[in-house]
């Protein structure tokens, strides 16, 4: 199909926790909701992984090939090349409407599954991504790897902001610089034309000896 997914930029972000309308009517213990990150990323050219954890018992993961993206590309109803897709799905992840929906069943083992959900804005095509929850040891893998990655990008775009500080710091310079050389250009002309007050009394006294010599003349 020539898809490829190696110039896929890892996405970082907050997923809004919810729990299915049919957990909540019961009201039966349902838990607390605290806050869930998520991370996408390539883990080759052909599939992305999702990962979605609170940090604390709760770490899901799902994975998806290059054709299983296509089959949701077509499910969801995304005209226009792969290259469009890839942008949606981006800018979906990258939005401020990402949910995780958790379906809490308290007569089995809490939280039964999970699925990430997201929209670019609203009423556009919704995207659901199904999610597996992690054991104890691939959890704290997952979460291990998420935030080494997460500081990586922190430190890319510290690093990025430092760089244009000290650009924009330099552009204020070459405009300050600049500026002073213009207002000297300004008043130069006049600090020809005003001479000093002893090379006008001695210009009069010349014109007036002038004057004289013409009129013995």
């Amino acid at each position: 199909m020539g898809f490829e997914l190696e110039e896929f930029q890892p996405i970082f972000g907050e997923a809004k926790p919810e729990f299915e309308a049919s957990a909540t009517s019961n009201g039966d213990g349902v838990p607390a909701l605290t806050p869930f990150l998520f991370r996408v990323s390539s883990v080759d050219s052909s599939h992305l992984v999702f990962h979605v954890t609170d940090f604390r018992s709760n770490t899901w993961e799902a994975r998806r090939s290059v054709h299983q993206l296509d089959d949701m590309r077509d499910g969801i109803g995304i005209g226009g090349s792969w290259s469009d897709f890839i942008n949606y799905l981006t800018a979906s992840l990258k939005s401020k409407d990402v949910k995780l929906i958790m379906d809490w069943q308290p007569k089995s083992s809490g939280v039964t599954s999970a699925k990430l959900v997201a929209r670019k804005t609203k009423g556009m095509p919704l995207m659901s991504i199904s999610l597996t929850k992690l054991g104890s040891s691939s959890a704290s893998e997952a979460v291990a790897n998420l935030s080494l990655e997460l500081y990586r990008a922190y430190s890319i775009l510290q690093d990025s902001f430092v760089k244009e500080q000290k650009r924009c710091c330099q552009l204020t310079e070459v405009f300050s610089t600049e500026k002073n050389l213009h207002r000297s250009s300004f008043f130069l002309p006049w600090t020809i034309i005003s001479f000093p007050y002893p090379f006008r009394k001695r210009a009069k006294q010349s014109r007036g000896s002038l004057i004289n010599w013409n009129s013995k003349g």
